[in-house]
């Protein structure tokens, strides 16, 4: 194990009381290592006092920029000789420059404090839009697709986009509540349903759920709706997918449930073993026989094809806790079992389709 990340583990105590009484031993027996420790400790210290700590991670990206330019390599150091050179910068760190450029050594060549602290939060998967990006996809589209009416018509691009997904056809659906919060306007499409607007009509924020209603439903109302929210917990292993839109056009992923909690240990969450990118935020999330169990709800950052989906009861329970009995009985599911188990999973995704939408959002 690497020194730096040594220092981290004992810092922010994780590692067992064995490893723990080692290191502590060797800072009793080793000078050089305990004055890299006191000097690494240092530059923890500054580092946390700092009120602007994304400020600090831009200035950490200009100087980087700066000193090897965008391209550069940076070739691996070893940590002990590094502290034991310029030890005394490290003790005396006062200025944010210099602490930016160790820092920024530190972090590239070895994965160290900033690197970690970030790899341990929950990422958002929604999808941020720039304008030229949308204009090229929209003129692309309609230049390989000149009989798609939907995109013959130039829009604003959105600020965020999304996923969401009906919770019947009676034009009503849920998406993520991080992705719409202070939103301006909402509107969805997908390969059934031309853009339309949708209106917020309840919120759950603690569970990040976000339930809102189609004002032009027509296209989707008389497709018969296919799946149903499970009520019995999935378990450990289970087949599972997904559909979202981390691009225009919908994309399929599967895999497995891995744990019963999600990140932080949240037991209003299932964790996925499933690529979950930005857009694929308030998807739903399936098992096999096409039950909704979930609803994505973001990723680990410092984990590959790690993510995190809201259980489908707690969603369940938020509808039946609402104070508005019509809007309830108006929220429930038009099927209270699946139509869609024993299909091939192609026939499945068919059916699921019309009912997945493209979350356009729009902030002022």
């Amino acid at each position: 194990m690497r020194a730096t990340d040594l220092f981290d583990n004992y810092i922010f105590n994780q590692l067992s009381l064995e490893e723990k009484r080692d290191f502590e031993n060797r800072l009793k027996t080793d000078p050089a290592f305990a004055a890299a420790f006191e000097k690494h400790q240092t530059l923890i210290d500054t580092i946390n006092q700092h009120e602007q700590r994304q400020h600090l991670k831009q200035i950490l990206n200009t100087i980087h920029q700066q000193e090897f330019g965008k391209e550069g390599k940076i070739l691996s150091i070893k940590k002990e000789s590094f502290i034991q050179k310029h030890g005394k910068m490290f003790a005396v760190a006062a200025s944010v420059t210099i602490i930016a450029v160790m820092s920024t050594i530190t972090v590239l060549s070895a994965g160290g404090y900033l690197l970690k602290q970030q790899g341990n939060a929950i990422t958002d998967l929604k999808r941020d839009v720039t304008e030229l990006k949308y204009s090229q996809d929209a003129l692309i589209k309609g230049i390989t697709n000149a009989n798609n009416q939907r995109f013959k018509k130039q829009y604003a691009p959105a600020n965020i986009e999304g996923t969401g997904f009906a919770l019947n056809n009676k034009g009503y659906f849920i998406t993520s509540y991080h992705m719409v919060k202070n939103s301006d306007s909402v509107f969805v499409t997908n390969n059934e349903l031309d853009r339309a607007s949708a209106k917020l009509v309840a919120s759950e924020p603690s569970l990040d759920i976000a339930i809102y209603k189609i004002e032009n439903y027509d296209a989707i109302k008389n497709i018969s709706f296919p799946f149903c929210f499970k009520e019995k917990y999935s378990d450990i292993g289970d087949k599972i997918f997904t559909l979202g839109y981390p691009r225009r056009d919908i994309v399929y992923g599967e895999g497995s449930l891995s744990s019963m909690t999600g990140f932080n240990n949240d037991t209003t969450m299932y964790q996925i073993s499933i690529p979950v990118n930005p857009g694929n935020s308030g998807g739903p999330l399936m098992d096999e026989q096409g039950n909704v169990i979930g609803v994505i709800r973001g990723k680990q950052s410092s984990a590959e094809a790690t993510g995190f989906a809201i259980k489908s009861n707690f969603i369940k329970q938020t509808i039946e806790n609402l104070k508005n009995d019509t809007l309830q009985k108006e929220l429930l599911l038009s099927t209270k079992k699946s139509n869609l188990k024993g299909l091939k999973r192609s026939e499945q995704i068919k059916k699921i389709q019309p009912f997945v939408f493209n979350v356009m959002v729009y902030k002022k």
